[in-house]
């Protein structure tokens, strides 16, 4: 058994039940497959006063009854975005790491590991403390575009992660942007494309899905799961839709831009746990993002078996293909419009598109991909 240490400025929690819980379900993974893991998840109450009222600690049981230990030390933090010219980045991550160390300083074991999510703040912080205990440190970097390095300085960031033993990229488009920013070396670098829990996430009945939504049986439905904004070009598919006869959306997530048309049949969150349902109440899955790292909504609609309509861009290539998807420029309306028309006429195409989903999705089961990062990182340990 091994003992990691989960670094992250996230994590679910009463107030955010929902944030990263993909995450969450990584940890839960590496438990079950006999290692002791905690979380250590330091919050900025001066940001977010309702943080004031987490608890220091709490433990979370997985499905095969192994506890986990999470942390939420309380932190002054500045963000990460510029603030009247001044870029408070590098403050932040230095209170944050603080945070971090008073944590692990308190516990009974040393870790084996340390794993940041994300390069910044926690990936740094990962490294730095892995420096300065002789403690293999990971991190992983999975962010839709390389902003953090930016923000933090990219001669900063080449700097800090000499300490790094070695990064989890979520595709090979994110390894590229490393690469290409020459902020680590190619070797410490492996791709390993987001994973779902194939007990959770399969496909259901459409009629009693919908039902659960209240979503009439007999239309064309559209599912879109992810914040409501420009990036995830929710308003883009609502542009797309209105201009088709008889197609509909159902929208689960939130954000500035709400998509508030007759079209859209639910525009909502939903919790995790119900996610199965919503997917296979749709008939096929429509995501025109401009950015993304490994986009865990296409892989959990995959898993349920919709054909795809996504980005014909780099951050993709891992997961679609033409045996189950159709690729579009996710600017283009008219290209959106058309995918969206082609696959409500063309039965054949969409159980084409089905059954490609479905065998993709055996390579990308939660399971597979933590194993294969352990192995990654065992090479270190």
């Amino acid at each position: 058994m091994k003992n990691l240490i989960f670094i992250t400025n996230k994590y679910p929690n009463p107030i955010e039940e929902n944030v990263l819980v993909f995450l969450q379900q990584l940890v839960w993974e590496m438990s079950n497959l006999n290692n002791k893991c905690t979380v250590v998840c330091p919050v900025p109450v001066n940001i977010n006063p309702k943080y004031y009222k987490l608890p220091y600690k709490k433990t979370e049981k997985t499905e095969n009854g192994n506890t986990i230990s999470v942390y939420f030390p309380k932190y002054i933090g500045f963000g990460q975005s510029e603030i009247l010219g001044y870029n408070p980045a590098k403050i932040t991550t230095s209170t944050f790491t603080k945070a971090v160390k008073k944590v692990i300083k308190k516990l009974d074991i040393k870790p084996d590991a340390l794993y940041g999510h994300f390069i910044t703040p926690a990936g740094i912080a990962a490294a730095r403390i892995g420096k300065k205990l002789n403690i293999p440190s990971f991190c992983a970097y999975g962010e839709s575009t390389p902003w953090t390095i930016e923000h933090f300085g990219v001669e900063k960031t080449r700097k800090e992660l000499k300490a790094i033993d070695g990064i989890v990229a979520v595709s090979t488009h994110n390894k590229n942007e490393l690469l290409e920013l020459n902020v680590v070396k190619e070797e410490k670098v492996g791709v390993f494309p987001n994973g779902y829990r194939p007990e959770r996430f399969y496909p259901r009945d459409k009629d009693k899905s919908r039902e659960m939504f209240g979503l009439p049986k007999d239309k064309f439905i559209v599912s879109f799961v992810g914040s409501f904004d420009h990036r995830k070009g929710v308003e883009r598919l609502i542009e797309a839709v209105e201009g088709l006869d008889d197609v509909y959306v159902i929208c689960a997530g939130k954000g500035r831009l709400t998509p508030n048309s007759d079209r859209c049949l639910y525009q909502s969150p939903v919790n995790h746990k119900d996610l199965p349902y919503f997917y296979s109440a749709s008939d096929i899955f429509v995501l025109p993002t401009l950015n993304e790292g490994c986009s865990n909504a296409i892989i959990e609609a995959m898993a349920c078996g919709l054909p795809i309509v996504s980005s014909k861009l780099p951050f993709n290539d891992n997961i679609l293909d033409k045996n189950n998807s159709l690729l579009i420029n996710p600017k283009d309306i008219h290209e959106i419009k058309k995918s969206i028309k082609t696959l409500k006429n063309n039965e054949k195409l969409r159980n084409e598109l089905n059954k490609g989903s479905l065998e993709k999705a055996k390579a990308l089961t939660l399971d597979r991909r933590t194993k294969k990062i352990l192995k990654f990182m065992s090479m270190s340990i």
